[in-house]
């Protein structure tokens, strides 16, 4: 049997760690020497120091898995976190397309009554379109004949863009309209122009002189014949000689915009009661 002579407090270490370690008893000394040393059975030293060795391997063994499973759960959490973002981010998208489609189907049933409501305006337009341009034409064929073969033109136009299976019913309809709109700013208008017309069986070269629709007048180019449209009567009256013979001139002048505007001194029509 192997002795080892061990310090009393280094004896006395180990056995309080052999101790909390494997529980288990120590030989007892053989003797205690009076300098504080004491022999020990070295097979017990090593048996224990193989306990110990056995147990801190397991005690590093263990901590490797604590921290193992600590940074899993770390890991775990992180992931966790992020997942609760992004579901909240989610959330919060998702709540934005709801009202979005919510809108979006408002729109739809509001465009699905306009949709039948064009179709059906899509049927009566046709009509409509026709009944005004009919009654242009019924307007015009009344009306004082200032370049009646332009205007005749322009109606014959549109007359034709309406029969034309090829052109939308928006062109169509924007043709009606511009006839309806060059028709009225003819009212708000003033021209001078030189035209051929009848007077006593005979063509004559004229200067028309036309303001609004108040008065139509013209003036032959050799200044001798001053006359006036009577809408009434359907038809060219010539003035008294010398009558409005100078007013006519002057109107022509301001017309073109070769005089100031003035007061003019016209033969117009006196409205009639109904």
């Amino acid at each position: 049997m192997k002795y080892r002579r061990m310090n009393r407090l280094s004896l006395v270490a180990l056995l309080a760690t052999l101790a909390l370690v494997s529980g288990s008893g120590i030989a007892q000394t053989q003797d205690i020497q009076a300098n504080n040393s004491i022999l020990v059975d070295s097979s017990i030293l090593e048996r224990a120091m193989d306990a110990l060795s056995v147990k801190y391997s397991e005690s590093a063994a263990a901590q490797e898995e604590i921290s193992r499973l600590a940074n899993e759960v770390s890991s775990t959490f992180e992931e966790f976190k992020r997942a609760n973002d992004n579901l909240e981010s989610l959330l919060v998208l998702n709540a934005g397309y709801r009202r979005q489609i919510a809108a979006q189907e408002a729109q739809i049933v509001t465009l699905d009554e306009s949709i039948a409501s064009v179709e059906e305006v899509t049927r009566e337009i046709p009509l409509l379109m026709e009944k005004m341009l009919t009654s242009l034409e019924e307007f015009v064929a009344i009306d004082y004949p200032f370049r009646i073969d332009e205007r005749m033109a322009r109606l014959q136009f549109a007359r034709d863009a309406i029969d034309n299976p090829d052109v939308s019913i928006a062109e169509k309809f924007r043709q009606v309209l511009v006839m309806y709109q060059t028709e009225a700013a003819f009212g708000r208008t003033n021209e001078t122009y030189p035209d051929t017309i009848e007077i006593g069986g005979t063509d004559r070269d004229v200067n028309i002189v036309r303001i609004g629709r108040v008065s139509l007048m013209y003036q032959t180019t050799d200044r001798e014949v001053t006359g006036a449209w009577d809408n009434v009567e359907r038809q060219w009256v010539e003035l008294p000689a010398g009558q409005y013979r100078f007013e006519v001139q002057q109107a022509q002048r301001v017309v073109s915009n070769l005089d100031a505007p003035d007061i003019l001194f016209l033969p117009v029509k006196s409205p009639e009661a109904l």
